[in-house]
């Protein structure tokens, strides 16, 4: 290849990137922490007064991966069982999942294969992990980190224990998320990899605005 049609390429690859989003949804049931999740990764912050969740609100974080601009749109979904036709048809409008449960919580981690069903009748190609909240709280653990690492395994996912309060592993499992995404062939021809300049704000509310 000539150093033009080389450099011409590189141009597009860097093109592609700096103005594609990757939006990734976070669902699981009500009081798993979705909402400082998000806030802890989009702001490196954490609120105990923050309130569940009422519809639906997204926040944006701009990564730098080898030199080049990677903007993460992260989706707060409600936890409540009337939004969940909504939350399903998400499915087929981001590239990623991440199913949150509540380590004190069990019926929160045996709804999570309940999840699973869901994002799998809709969208089989999206790619998803399980993520084990509030790690910090082992003392009133409800779920061994064993059960959660056995799941991730049966359908040959990311698993990882995290804590918002703590701050365990909440960029490492939202960012394995994002290179499994960046690596995946369906990557270039995903049609929902459009940028609406209105979603890039970080909104930054205080703590008696937040809703979700």
């Amino acid at each position: 290849m000539s150093k033009s049609k080389q450099k011409n390429n590189d141009n597009k690859i860097e093109e592609f990137y700096e103005n594609k989003i990757i939006k990734i949804l976070i669902i699981g049931e009500v009081g798993v922490g979705k909402s400082n999740f998000i806030y802890r990764y989009i702001e490196d912050k954490f609120s105990p007064t923050i309130l569940a969740s009422v519809g639906f609100d997204s926040n944006t974080k701009v990564l730098n991966y080898e030199n080049k601009k990677i903007i993460v749109q992260l989706w707060d979904s409600a936890g409540q069982s009337m939004y969940r036709t909504i939350t399903k048809k998400l499915f087929n409008r981001v590239q990623g999942i991440i199913i949150l449960y509540d380590i004190t919580d069990l019926n929160s981690f045996l709804s999570v294969e309940n999840w699973i069903q869901l994002i799998e009748e809709e969208n089989k190609k999206i790619i998803y992990e399980i993520a084990g909240n509030k790690c910090d709280l082992n003392e009133l653990r409800k779920v061994n980190i064993n059960q959660g690492k056995e799941l991730g395994s049966k359908y040959r996912i990311n698993f990882f224990e995290t804590s918002a309060k703590k701050n365990i592993n909440i960029n490492e499992s939202v960012n394995s998320l994002i290179m499994k995404i960046l690596e995946s062939d369906d990557l270039e021809y995903n049609p929902t990899f459009s940028i609406d300049k209105r979603s890039l704000k970080v909104r930054t509310k205080d703590s008696n605005e937040r809703c979700c």
